[in-house]
């Protein structure tokens, strides 16, 4: 059962960061100043975007975990997620190979989604709490080591590697546990106000359906804004020039 909430909460999300991007191109293309959306608030509302996509996946990670066949669910989830990654790795390697994405999201994604097979046997919330408690504790400190560049993504570098979409495991995975909770929490909402967090509920207005819809296929959608933004700026380009 899909959560309507969840569908809507995504959707905004997937919105934002077509709107993001779609600044960073015009950045990318010289239409404005590209640090206008890399530092200060601009810096801020992608890491809020990011923030949020990652909260409400491990949300649905627990919420997942607690029905049945979870863990073969939960393995496509990961091929899927890895295959797309591995792709998105080799493209912009070939594209760039100075600031190829070799951590972005999607990467961050398979990782927790390996993480949540180990979640899911936690039942209590006071010890997802702990978890999270500790993660956050370590994201806070500011700890930092002299390590491979090979080991960037673990989040202990101190001197950032250069790539275009990173998502280190320290501090990020600190916001899936916050999520992997949150989800324990809803799934202790009595079942008639559950309920009322599904699409099961009076059919919502043309613009809900439309969040919900874009949120249901973020994926996909996550995969090819870019690539369509891009042919459009060129396409653009090439009739102004």
């Amino acid at each position: 059962m899909r959560i309507f909430l969840l569908d809507i909460s995504r959707g905004v999300c997937v919105f934002a960061m077509i709107i993001y991007h779609f600044y960073w191109d015009l950045g990318y293309f010289g239409f404005i100043d590209l640090q206008v959306v890399t530092q200060g608030l601009g810096l801020f509302l992608a890491q809020l975007i990011g923030l949020s996509f990652i909260t409400i996946a491990g949300i649905s990670s627990r919420l997942l975990s607690l029905t049945n066949s979870c863990k073969s669910k939960i393995v496509k989830r990961i091929l899927r997620l890895m295959t797309i990654s591995i792709a998105i790795s080799i493209l912009t390697f070939i594209l760039d190979k100075n600031s190829f994405i070799f951590f972005g999201i999607l990467h961050f994604l398979s990782v927790c989604s390996i993480v949540s097979l180990i979640l899911i046997k936690i039942k209590s919330n006071l010890q997802l709490f702990f978890i999270f408690l500790a993660s956050s504790l370590i994201s806070i400190s500011g700890i930092t080591f002299n390590i491979p560049f090979i080991f960037s993504w673990l989040g202990f570098n101190k001197q950032p590697p250069l790539t275009n979409d990173f998502y280190p495991i320290i501090p990020w995975i600190t916001f899936y546990f916050f999520g992997f909770l949150l989800g324990g929490i809803i799934n202790k909402i009595p079942s008639k106000k559950y309920k009322n967090l599904s699409n099961t509920d009076p059919q919502p207005g043309i613009v809900l359906k439309l969040i919900e819809y874009v949120g249901q296929k973020s994926l996909i959608i996550y995969i090819l804004h870019q690539p369509l933004l891009f042919s459009l700026f060129f396409i653009f380009i090439q009739l102004t020039s």
